[in-house]
């Protein structure tokens, strides 16, 4: 699986839906590079990132906080 198929299967999960931060239609045809202001999007995004390439996860947990701390 590629990132965006990995993104893809954690958007279209049913509790991300059921919450209501994506219609299912947006999740299905969401794209790695589309932008988004949900910061939870932006974070599974960053955690995919950071897993595929190796990061070391304090590296990705700082990115993580920085996002969330942003306003």
């Amino acid at each position: 699986m590629n990132s965006e198929e990995i993104l893809r299967a954690f958007l279209t999960d049913d509790l991300i839906i059921e919450k209501g931060h994506l219609k299912k239609e947006e999740a299905e045809n969401y794209k790695w590079f589309s932008h988004s202001n949900n910061k939870l999007i932006e974070v599974i995004k960053m955690a995919i990132e950071g897993e595929t390439s190796s990061e070391s996860p304090n590296v990705t947990e700082k990115k993580i906080n920085k996002l969330l701390n942003q306003q």
